[in-house]
C-alpha cells in the first residue's frame, strides 16, 4: 500500500502543497505570498514565510511533517558532463572539479547535485545541476522554523519534465513572477531556461518574451543535435497560468504551426483539483511513484535528490544501534572469564598447599608403597577439579568466540542487505533480532544470507513482519 506523500513547492509569489497516495491526490492548497518575502528564490523573512507554511498546514488539515520540497529554477545551472568511468567513491570529487572547470564558477557558494545517466565504452554521462547555497539555506531555515522535515528536494524545471507524457517535448510553464522553458530530448531536459518576470510587464510583453525565449531554446538544442533536431512534430506542453489563456497559448505554435496542448496529468482526476496549477507538486510526487510503482514509465530519466547532504537525515550506523547489547555481552563474557581466572588461581593455590603437606607427610612418616599409592590417588582426585575448571574456561572462551562470530554475521549481513536493526538479544536458546527495512525484499535477502550464506545457523525463522509508516518491521529467531 502506497504511503502518503507530501509535495511542497515554494517560489517568489506563492506556496503550494499537495498530499497524495500513489497517483491519487488527496489534499491540495495554495497560499499567496506578499511581495518581497522571497526574491529570486531566496527567503528574505524566514519567520513570515514559516508562518505562511503553518497556516497552509492548518487550513489544509495536513498532519504529516516529512515533505518533498521543490524550489524555483531561477539562477540554477544545468550541464551534461562526459567523464571517464570512475569508481563510486571517486565520482563526487571528479564531478566537482569538472563542474568548476566547465562552468567557470567558484563552488563555495553553490550546492551540486548529479546523476550518472549512462556508462558506455569506459565513459560516464553525467547530468549536473547547480543551485545557489543562499537559496537552499534560506528555504531550509524557513521549513525548520515551520516544523517540517524535508526528505528530498528537486528543481521546478526537472519536476515539470517528469510530468511530461512525451520523451521529446517543449515544456512551457508560466506563473505570476517567472516562466520556465524546458526542451526535453530523449527523456533528458537538455535545455532549461527559468526567467524572472518584472511585475510591471503587460501580458502582451510577457508572451512576446516567452515566444522569443522558446524559439531561442529550440534553436540552441537543434544546433547541438543536428542528427535529431526538435522538428515540428514535437509538441509544446503548457502548464501554469497559461493553460487558461487560450489565445496566448495558441500563439506559441508559431508561423509553422507546431502542436500546442495542455500538459496531461498522470494523476487520477478529482473534482476541484486543477493539475495545471500543481504541475510542480505532481512532479515532486512522481519522484517516488515512478521508482516504486510496477511498470511505471518515466519520460524524464533525471531523478536525483537535490537535498544537500548536510540537510539529509543521517541513518544511525549499526555501531550506534547495537552498541548497548554488544557492550552487555562483552561485559558478561569478561566477567565470566575473570571469575574463572580467580577461581582457578584459588584452586591451584589450595592444591599446592595440599601437595606440600602430602610431601611433608611422606618425608616425616616414611610411608610404605601402598600408602604412597593411596596418596597419589588422592592427589589425582584433587587435581581433577583443576583440570575440569581449565576445560570450563576453555569452553567459555570458545563460546565467547562463537557468539562474537554469530553477532558479526548478524550485523554485517544487515548492513549488506539494507536492513536497519533495532535490537539484538543473545540468549541460551538462540539469537533474537528485530529491525526494519524499506521493503520486504531487503528482509528476505537478509534472511537468505543468514540461513544459507553464513553457514552459522541451522534455523532462521521470520517470526513477525509488519508494514509500518516508513517501511516494514520484522522479528527473526536464529538457532543452531
Amino acid at each position: 500500500m502506497a504511503k502518503q506523500q507530501i509535495s511542497l513547492y515554494i517560489d517568489d509569489s506563492s506556496i503550494s502543497v499537495m498530499a497524495s497516495k500513489g497517483r491519487e491526490p488527496q489534499k491540495w492548497a495554495t497560499v499567496a505570498l506578499d511581495r518581497g518575502l522571497i526574491k529570486e528564490g531566496v527567503v528574505q523573512d524566514q519567520q513570515a514565510v514559516a508562518a505562511k507554511i503553518k497556516d497552509l498546514w492548518r487550513d489544509s488539515h495536513i498532519l504529516r511533517r516529512k515533505v518533498t520540497v521543490g524550489i524555483s529554477g531561477l539562477n540554477c545551472l544545468y550541464q551534461m558532463l562526459l567523464l571517464p568511468e570512475l569508481p563510486e567513491n571517486l565520482r563526487s570529487e571528479a564531478i566537482a572539479r569538472e563542474a568548476a572547470h566547465s562552468l567557470g564558477i567558484p563552488l563555495e557558494g553553490v550546492y551540486l547535485s548529479w546523476q550518472v545517466l549512462a556508462v558506455e565504452h569506459g565513459q560516464m554521462k553525467v547530468y549536473l545541476c547547480v543551485v545557489p547555497k543562499d537559496k537552499v539555506d534560506s528555504i531550509m531555515g524557513a521549513l525548520k522554523t515551520a516544523g517540517l522535515r524535508p526528505v528530498a528536494m528537486d528543481i521546478k524545471p526537472l519536476c515539470l519534465a517528469r510530468v511530461s507524457s512525451e520523451p521529446r517535448a517543449i515544456i512551457v510553464d508560466t506563473c505570476q513572477e517567472s516562466m520556465d522553458i524546458i526542451v526535453l530530448g530523449e527523456g533528458i531536459p537538455e535545455v532549461v531556461r527559468s526567467l524572472q518576470v518584472a511585475p510591471e510587464m503587460s501580458q502582451g510583453e510577457r508572451i512576446a518574451v516567452l515566444r522569443s525565449e522558446l524559439e531561442r531554446s529550440v534553436s540552441f538544442y537543434n544546433a547541438a543535435h543536428l542528427d535529431k533536431p526538435v522538428d515540428l512534430t514535437v509538441p509544446v506542453l503548457v502548464s501554469g497560468d497559461l493553460v487558461e489563456q487560450d489565445s496566448d497559448k495558441a500563439s506559441l505554435a508559431g508561423p509553422r504551426e507546431r502542436p500546442v496542448r495542455d500538459m496531461e496529468s498522470p494523476l487520477i482526476e478529482l473534482e476541484g483539483f486543477n493539475p495545471a496549477k500543481y504541475a510542480t507538486c505532481i512532479g515532486l510526487a512522481l519522484k517516488d511513484v515512478l521508482v516504486t510503482e510496477p511498470g511505471a514509465v518515466a519520460n524524464s530519466v533525471v531523478n536525483f535528490n537535490a537535498l544537500p547532504e548536510i540537510y539529509q537525515v543521517r541513518k544511525r550506523p549499526l555501531s550506534e544501534v547495537l552498541w548497548v547489547p554488544t557492550v552487555l555481552v562483552g561485559v558478561v563474557l569478561i566477567g565470566m572469564g575473570t571469575w574463572g581466572i580467580f577461581y582457578l588461581k584459588g584452586e591451584n593455590s589450595d592444591l599446592e598447599d595440599r601437595r606440600d603437606n602430602i610431601n611433608a607427610a611422606i618425608v616425616d612418616q616414611q610411608l610404605q608403597a601402598q600408602d604412597l599409592k593411596a596418596l597419589d590417588a588422592r592427589v589425582t582426585a584433587a587435581e581433577t577439579p583443576a583440570a575440569n575448571l581449565t576445560s570450563l574456561l576453555a569452553s567459555l572462551d570458545a563460546s565467547r568466540d562463537e557468539l562474537k562470530a554469530d553477532l558479526d554475521a548478524v550485523y554485517d549481513y544487515a548492513l549488506d542487505s539494507g536492513v536497519f536493526l533495532d535490537n539484538v538479544d543473545a540468549e541460551t536458546e538462540g539469537i533474537y533480532v528485530g529491525g526494519s527495512a524499506p521493503t520486504e525484499n531487503e528482509i528476505l535477502r537478509y534472511y537468505g544470507r543468514l540461513l544459507y550464506d553464513s553457514g552459522r545457523f541451522s534455523t532462521v525463522i521470520i517470526s513477525n513482519m509488519t508494514v509500518v509508516e516508513d517501511g516494514v518491521s520484522f522479528k527473526m529467531e536464529l538457532t543452531g
